[in-house]
């Protein structure tokens, strides 16, 4: 069974600075893994990662620091999650052994 996961439309500013997100959309098997890259053109210290269900508003899955572990919010895991903040421009999420439920929009900010 395939599992349709939308991801974040390309760019955005925030405060004069420039995000950008890969891939833009993703079909994944379920049990499979995606990855989504964040890519911000300043040194920001906070990224924010959020998922969106469909027909629903934005729920923030996780703030990253770079140099320490991601702090969840109630609902989500690491496990399911896990954040990579190698610097201070740069955030992956990755979202492991994608289901149905999982199909949304995923987006981060800084």
């Amino acid at each position: 069974m395939l599992t349709f996961l939308l991801l974040l439309l390309g760019q955005g500013s925030v405060f004069g600075a420039l995000l950008s997100q890969k891939p833009l959309r993703d079909i994944c098997q379920r049990g499979t893994s995606v990855t989504i890259q964040c890519h911000v053109d300043s040194q920001l210290a906070l990224m924010f990662w959020y998922r969106q269900l469909p027909g629903q508003s934005l729920t923030l899955i996780a703030t990253a620091n770079q140099g320490s572990e991601a702090t969840y919010e109630s609902g989500f895991t690491k496990d399911k999650f896990p954040i990579h903040r190698p610097n201070l421009t740069y955030s992956i999420l990755t979202v492991n052994s994608v289901n149905p439920e999982d199909s949304s929009f995923y987006f981060c900010s800084a």
